[in-house]
């Protein structure tokens, strides 16, 4: 075999692992369904698009084999949902399809190896063994799943093959059972109605043999029914919806001789499990005799009558539609609690509307429609009456009453009402489940015990609680030999002897397991006795109370170290139960009272507590009570010397799981001099206050005086300036026979009272920058920015600046401090502008958490904005970063930068009053950046 015949060999060994893979996922194997609904992770898939489509893309063929590969998994995708669902013969029936589809694509691939060969007949292939080895792989686990899909089908079939012995069973049971039956039953098959089977009451009503009757059509045999019958037969046939016939007349020729009959039947269609329907059941009762006998009924009406009402069971005949009543006896009167004039000739409904909530209507609705009798036991009927409304038991039939044409005039009702009989059932059953429930549910054994014969019956509890086995069965006497032997003769023997007294036992003692553990039980008991009033029987439960005795113990060691420790306390010690009674006073309480228990417990904590504060104390305690709250409050207590001290008082609610109060735990702590040293610094705190006031409005009238200041500085100082400024200016104008030196010193003149303009605007500005009052609101920052951009516009056209900047928030700021802010920082990198350069300014903006800040200290984790401005100017060094801030700092001369010395320090004190801080970053001949961060939730006011 060449490589050729190999690769190919391998794809269809590759197809029949899929194939054996479906069909073992459909037979119950748990098998990975994605390589069987997946065209391209199969490994034939694999072969297909990885290798052939690849190699032998110039086969035509090759595309249509793909197109069948992908169809194939398709399908059985769609199989594998068929089995899902529960649809499995109907999946496993799809196999076929795949097999079809799968010679289709063998035939394809014989068709592609074939040109292959012929177009490459010395094509050779690297990797042999490797191929092999792939081969062998693949063969295995083939192998593997062929063994396992083999032992599945054989399971399936030997499954299957009980099923269809089962079916054949129980068919052969069916056709015995309608052999037998009491009504005529035949199956016909096909359109020309050919008898399949008839059982024996059918053949004696048509008085035919079965031999010459079975097989043949049913016209051939009874052909004188054909003209009645066949209409109805053909159709059900043909629409597969059943016939009903009641009292149906047909003429037979039967016995010798020709009869008229009536039959009530059933023409059912018999429909086979694809949904095609094959044939008709026949189910039919011969009621010639009842329809014949229909007169006879009628004339007896009167005696039937009587037979209701002289009846012991509660009957009644309701007759037409609307329920109106016939006839009804005393029995079904002493129910309704109604006399016969009250309801003879009167509608059901008219008498009872209560009943129209209730379905008894209905179903004697549906027994007049339908003909067919109704019976139910211990219905549950409401039924109003003169002593109200009353709940009955009631079993009842509904029959229908058939008039001689066969229509129903009325229907017969008879009724026995068990309400005695169900009630006492339900106290039977309750009483039974509530002592079910109460030994369950508290882990009760129970025990009966022969006094005579010693013999003893037992809950499986018991033997539980003796630390065996649910199952074990023990004597009374290897029951008393588990007791402890001090507990046997001190506890034990004198409870049963006082019970053969009173009639009562009771104790509680410990009993020893198999495994030596020691454990606590409580046994209850009562004595019965015979005729001649001696004991003869003992009933009585058996309790676990281990947990319960570990409990107390723990309980009353818990509480011997609580009173230790509480009694070791300087504090006052005290507890109470829910409902807030004192019940516990520490060695404390009694030291510092000179009290005794007995006098405590008699006058109750609050004797001790000053009048004055007694009324707050009762009033949030009892608040404490009523909402489960902590009670806290102060007051002062009586010392024994008759001195009253300040305590602060704290109790705690202690509760259950559940949440429930259990009892309350407090403590009394003396703070009475702190409480004196705390009044007399409130004092102090409130004369400092009022100093503080008086301080503040001082500096309220020194704000104000230094706001005039401001006015007369921004007026009076510059004026002189300006004229300075002026004259300066025209004499340097007019006066054209100046020296050079005095043109010096006009121009010194004049740039001086220009820098002391200057300076005297930054002082305005500082001083505005620390103003008190501060109207913060809600600005867009780019407005803001805008607004100043187009202030500086001149400066930074001269300089030929850039200026970029992100979409900035909107802050709640004072406006006109952010504006200054903005211009301070965007000229003070205008004026440091480094030497042929063109500057360029960016503005940008974002959320921060405090935590990444390190200028904020105690690591405030809060988020801030910060607007950062970073420029490629001159810079300066990192070690005046801070230095830069400060009022009048420079750190060049006048001549090569001009300005005050106040801008930066301006901008701090505006950041400072938005509560944040301004930082500053540089290096020499690389630009400077300065960063404002403003707290993002800040609210100002």
């Amino acid at each position: 075999m060449n490589l050729i015949e190999l690769d190919f060999e391998r794809a269809k060994a590759r197809h029949l692992l899929f194939k054996t893979r479906l069909r073992s996922i459909l037979y119950g194997a748990s098998l990975d369904e994605e390589t069987v609904i997946s065209p391209t992770k199969c490994l034939m898939g694999k072969w297909i698009y990885s290798h052939a489509l690849v190699v032998y893309d110039y086969i035509p063929e090759i595309r249509e084999l793909e197109r069948v590969h992908v169809k194939i998994h398709q399908y059985a995708g769609e199989l594998i949902s068929l089995y899902k669902i529960g649809r499995e013969q109907e999946a496993k029936d799809g196999l076929q399809t795949i097999e079809v589809m799968a010679s289709e694509l063998l035939r394809l691939l014989a068709v592609i190896e074939k040109k292959v060969v012929s177009a490459e007949p010395n094509y050779q292939q690297k990797g042999d063994i490797e191929e092999l080895r792939i081969n062998y792989s693949e063969l295995r686990d083939l192998n593997s799943m062929l063994q396992d899909l083999d032992r599945r089908i054989k399971e399936h079939m030997e499954a299957t093959s009980v099923v269809r012995k089962k079916a054949v069973e129980n068919e052969e049971k069916f056709r015995s059972v309608v052999k037998q039956a009491p009504v005529g039953i035949a199956i016909l098959r096909g359109p020309d109605m050919i008898v399949e089977m008839a059982n024996i009451t059918y053949l004696q009503i048509v008085d035919r043999a079965e031999e010459g009757f079975v097989g043949n059509s049913l016209y051939s045999s009874l052909p004188e029914i054909k003209a009645a019958v066949d209409p109805i037969l053909s159709s059900v046939f043909n629409t597969g919806i059943p016939y009903h016939g009641n009292e149906f007349e047909v003429t037979l020729r039967r016995f010798g001789r020709q009869e008229q009959c009536f039959f009530n039947f059933v023409y059912q269609p018999l429909q086979e499990a694809n949904g095609d329907i094959t044939g008709v059941v026949v189910v039919a009762t011969e009621v010639t005799a009842q329809v014949n006998a229909k007169q006879t009924i009628q004339q007896s009406e009167v005696q039937f009558r009587n037979l209701v009402t002289q009846s012991q069971f509660a009957k009644a005949i309701f007759k037409g539609e609307d329920m109106v009543i016939s006839v009804a006896n005393e029995a079904l009167l002493k129910i309704w609690r109604r006399k016969i004039e009250e309801v003879e000739g009167r509608k059901l409904l008219d008498i009872f509307p209560e009943l129209k909530n209730q379905r008894f209507p209905e179903i004697l609705k549906d027994v007049f429609t339908t003909g067919e009798i109704y019976r139910e036991n211990e219905a549950l009927a409401f039924i109003d009456g003169p002593g109200g409304t009353r709940a009955h038991y009631l079993d009842f039939q509904y029959a229908p009453m058939f008039e001689a044409d066969g229509s129903i005039s009325g229907i017969m009702v008879s009724v026995n009402d068990v309400t005695d009989k169900v009630q006492f059932r339900k106290e039977i059953s309750d009483a039974v489940e509530r002592l079910s429930l109460a030994t369950e549910g508290t882990r009760l054994a129970t025990w009966d015990l022969n006094l005579i014969t010693s013999d003893i019956i037992y809950s499986p509890r018991l033997a539980q609680i003796y630390g065996y086995e649910e199952h074990v069965m023990l004597t009374h006497d290897q029951l008393r030999k588990r007791m402890h032997p001090d507990d046997l003769r001190s506890i034990i023997e004198p409870a049963f002897a006082k019970a053969m007294e009173t009639g009562t036992y009771f104790y509680e003692a410990r009993l020893v397991h198999p495994d030596e553990s020691i454990h606590w039980v409580r046994t209850q008991g009562k004595v019965y006795y015979n005729h001649e009033q001696k004991p003869v029987r003992m009933l009585g439960t058996l309790m676990d109370i281990t947990e319960q005795k570990q409990s107390d113990l723990a309980l009353r060691t818990s509480e011997g170290k609580f009173r230790t420790l509480a009694d070791s306390m300087p504090q006052l010690v005290w507890t109470g139960d829910a409902n807030g009674n004192l019940n516990y006073f520490n060695q404390s309480v009694r030291t510092f009272s000179g009290l005794s228990p007995e006098q405590i417990e008699q006058d109750g904590c609050l004797s001790l507590v000053h009048p004055a504060d007694a009324e707050l104390s009762r009033r949030r305690w009892n608040v404490a009570l009523k909402t489960g709250t902590d009670f806290l409050v102060e007051h002062r207590f009586r010392k024994s010397d008759g001195a009253y001290r300040w305590h602060l008082s704290h109790a705690i609610p202690q509760k259950d799981t559940d949440g429930v109060i259990t009892m309350w735990v407090g403590t009394s702590t003396d703070i009475h001099d702190s409480k004196l040293f705390i009044d007399g610094l409130e004092s102090k705190v409130a004369q400092r206050t009022q100093e503080l006031t008086l301080i503040n409005d001082e500096l309220v009238r020194t704000n104000m005086e230094l706001a005039q200041f401001a006015y007369v500085a921004s007026h009076d100082l510059q004026e002189p300036l300006r004229k300075i400024q002026t004259f300066a200016s025209r004499i340097l104008e007019t006066e054209v026979n100046l020296s050079e030196r005095g043109r010096d010193y006009f121009g010194r003149m004049q740039a001086s009272s220009t820098r002391m303009q200057q300076l005297i605007t930054d002082l305005l500005a500082f001083s505005r920058a620390n103003a008190v009052e501060k109207h913060f609101e809600k600005a867009d920052l780019n407005v803001v920015l805008g607004s100043v951009k187009e202030q500086l516009n001149d400066t930074i056209q001269m300089k030929n600046a850039v200026i970029v900047s992100d979409n900035l928030p909107v802050m709640n700021i004072i406006v006109y401090q952010f504006e200054q802010l903005f211009t301070n920082l965007i000229a003070n990198s205008l004026k440091f502008v480094k030497s042929g350069t063109t500057p360029v300014i960016t503005i940008t903006s974002g959320t921060i958490s405090g935590r990444e800040i390190p200028e904020l200290e105690n690591g405030d984790n809060r988020p801030f904005w910060f607007i950062s401005f970073s420029d490629n100017g001159i810079g300066f060094e990192e070690q005046f970063k801070d230095r830069i801030f400060q009022v009048f700092q420079r750190l060049h001369t006048r001549n090569a930068y001009d300005g005050t010395g106040i801008g930066l320090a301006i901008c701090k004190k505006i950041v400072e009053n938005h509560h944040g801080i301004i930082t500053a970053a540089g290096r020499p001949n690389e630009g400077a950046t300065f960063t404002c961060y403003f707290p993002v939730a800040d609210r100002q006011s």
